[in-house]
């Protein structure tokens, strides 16, 4: 993930869908938050029309973008329509949503929900400035700026720690009430399993060499939030059998369990990224990050559209790979095509540089970069998709989900 204003651009209409999944919680069982609610609908459609915008009118300069095209124009005004006439009923009408019900207790459900969606409506914000700032700049100074990885980086790492922390603790809380006194002793028992699965995680980590104090502290709340979801999902499970696994709050905790794996996943391949170039001759070996790479040697391949020299390059006496070089017949530059050996550890990627053109040498420069843990981004994302599945599915109760049940009921 390189902060690439495309990928940005269909970042933030997940960003404000998330919060709207979690704030119709309480609208559902409190009747509150129902223009927010709808505002953040709005949101999400518009955020999606100006990621089209920005996308299809070739303003971003990004290798996910179109080619400049004359549609810019009428998605813009599109955009602008439908925030102008969204906005306007919310003005006109929004006072027939509104409801005299407020949260009373800050430690509970609704009020962690409440911290949940004004940290993803930061997240959102941020990664939203970051993204058309220089485009601002650009129309109205005539100033060429970027805004790179450091901001974006700096400004969503807290948001993220602190959303981590949330997903631990917010399904612990019970719903609020009047007069409900905070129910620190009941958080703090169920609470306690999780901490332990997070100080494991920490230690762990450090024995495995981890070291940098954002990256430890992602996995230790990765730990404390997976493991939040687990202690639901167990509960659940014991309680209601494979009934525990469906609806929307136990396929919600799936979904968690998803969102931590990504989440660790993402600190370990971004803090421990690796890199180094290699000049090496046919059968030389070179060692680098734990890993043993040997130049076999190359070999011109002819294609129709194009003609690859390929280096087979063997990575820890196992299976050879081909990095090349392409050159194409009408084409002023070569094109790199690179190669990657994937693994739970992690991945390998292995790009040519050159091809050193000397006389009876077959040489290579190799660049090899080793990012940890980047299949689990994928393993991720497929948990998450499964428990997104797995909350569609009904529930035997309408009224009330069976892990909050638990979560409520179930001794800790």
């Amino acid at each position: 993930w390189a902060w690439d204003p495309v990928e940005n651009a269909s970042f933030l209409p997940w960003l404000t869908g998330t919060a709207y999944l979690h704030s119709v919680m309480v609208q559902e069982r409190r009747g509150m938050l129902r223009v927010w609610n709808l505002s953040l609908v709005i949101a999400t459609f518009s955020l999606t029309i100006l990621g089209t915008f920005l996308t299809r009118s070739g303003v971003l300069a990004s290798v996910h973008s179109f080619t400049e095209s004359g549609i810019g124009p009428a998605i813009l005004g599109f955009f602008a329509v439908i925030v102008a006439v969204s906005l306007a009923l919310i003005a006109w009408r929004g006072d027939q949503l509104r409801t005299p019900g407020r949260i009373a207790a800050p430690v509970s459900r609704e009020g962690a929900f409440l911290a949940n969606n004004a940290l993803f409506a930061a997240f959102a914000f941020v990664v939203l400035l970051g993204t058309v700032f220089p485009l601002l700049v650009e129309a109205f100074d005539g100033r060429t700026i970027s805004v790179g990885n450091p901001y974006f980086d700096r400004m969503t790492r807290p948001i993220g720690f602190a959303l981590l922390l949330l997903m631990a603790v917010a399904p612990m809380l019970p719903w609020g009430s009047e007069g409900k006194r905070p129910p620190t002793e009941l958080l703090s028992r169920r609470l306690m399993a999780p901490m332990w699965i997070a100080a494991a995680a920490l230690v762990l980590s450090v024995v495995a060499g981890a070291r940098g104090w954002a990256p430890l502290l992602a996995f230790g709340l990765g730990g404390f939030a997976g493991g939040a979801a687990l202690r639901q999902t167990l509960l659940a499970v014991r309680r209601h059998r494979w009934r525990g696994l469906v609806g929307r709050t136990n396929g919600g905790m799936i979904v968690h369990l998803g969102v931590v794996l990504v989440a660790v996943a993402f600190a370990a391949s971004q803090s421990y990224v690796r890199q180094a170039e290699f000049d090496l001759e046919a059968g030389q070996p070179a060692s680098f990050a734990g890993h043993e790479i040997v130049y076999v040697g190359s070999a011109v391949v002819a294609h129709e559209n194009r003609t690859e020299r390929v280096a087979f390059v063997r990575v820890d006496d196992a299976k050879t790979y081909g990095p090349a070089i392409a050159t194409y017949p009408f084409a002023s530059q070569t094109i790199g095509i690179p190669s990657v050996r994937s693994t739970l550890r992690d991945d390998v990627a292995l790009a040519v540089l050159q091809f050193p053109e000397e006389a009876g040498a077959d040489r290579v420069i190799l660049r090899v970069t080793v990012q940890p843990l980047v299949v689990w981004l994928w393993l991720g994302g497929i948990v998450m998709a499964l428990g997104t599945a797995l909350s569609l599915v009904p529930s035997r109760s309408k009224r009330r989900e069976p892990a909050e049940a638990v979560a409520e009921e179930a001794p800790a």
